[in-house]
């Protein structure tokens, strides 16, 4: 039910619906013709500027510029806890996945930062989304990235039961139950950073946010950044289903 309605109040889907509705009823309706028309093109007006590079930059930024993209430095006793994040079936059976562009982004900053410490523990935190699907968890599969990247099996630590980033901080908190003395670096992507910060603070688990792909640092700024395009829309709508969550969390008092 959280999916169907955290994607149904996304900007696009709701314009979208919005603007088919007001179309139908200025076809349906005479009488109401002039204000659905004025409804129909106040949301084409919203969808060209919520598709701007300009919009994505704003909406991104308003969940990212809380952290600094500054390197932090782990050292050989921390522990590192990357959240999984998209996934790609390979395969019809659903038996084969791949790390998604998000996934992959921070298990490859958690990689720089395992080398920058010289070794140290990692905890990959991601199960499956539906739980009766065949084929190996989303952690898994970024340990067997990492393991071809070169980490040693005896430093990755795997929590595959979690499908949610409130599921992420319970379970990894039980899995370093007996290790509350070492710093816990949290890796995540920028925009999911301050959901993720608080749902393991609320969990008990002082983390140092360890954030990665950031999209909100620079704006290009020519004519282009005003015109709309498929990137922008996803930036808006990545940062909606953000906030969407943070006031769902916050509901439901897990933040």
């Amino acid at each position: 039910m959280y999916s169907l309605v955290s994607q149904l109040l996304e900007p696009y889907t709701l314009l979208v619906i919005g603007a088919l509705m007001a179309c139908a009823i200025v076809w349906r309706v005479p009488k109401w013709r002039e204000r659905t028309a004025l409804v129909a093109t106040l949301c084409c007006a919203l969808l060209l500027v919520l598709s701007t590079p300009a919009a994505k930059y704003v909406a991104l930024g308003s969940l990212e510029w809380q952290h600094s993209p500054k390197a932090v430095a782990p050292e050989a006793g921390d522990i590192l806890v990357v959240l999984g994040g998209s996934h790609v079936l390979e395969d019809d059976a659903g038996e084969r996945i791949r790390l998604g562009s998000t996934t992959l982004a921070r298990c490859t900053y958690a990689l720089q930062l395992y080398r920058q410490a010289g070794r140290c523990r990692i905890v990959l935190s991601g199960g499956k989304v539906d739980r009766s699907e065949p084929g190996p968890s989303l952690a898994e599969a970024m340990r067997d990235y990492l393991l071809q990247c070169g980490v040693a099996a005896e430093d990755l630590l795997v929590e595959d039961r979690s499908s949610t980033t409130y599921e992420n901080a319970l379970f990894t908190r039980e899995l370093l139950a007996e290790q509350s003395q070492q710093r816990v670096f949290l890796v995540t992507s920028a925009s999911h950073m301050w959901r993720s910060e608080r749902c393991f603070r609320a969990q008990g688990m002082e983390v140092v946010a360890a954030p990665c792909e950031f999209h909100a640092q620079h704006l290009k700024r020519s004519v282009t950044s005003l015109l709309p395009s498929i990137g922008g829309m996803q930036g808006v709508n990545d940062a909606a289903h953000e906030w969407l969550g943070l006031a769902w969390y916050a509901l439901r008092g897990r933040i």
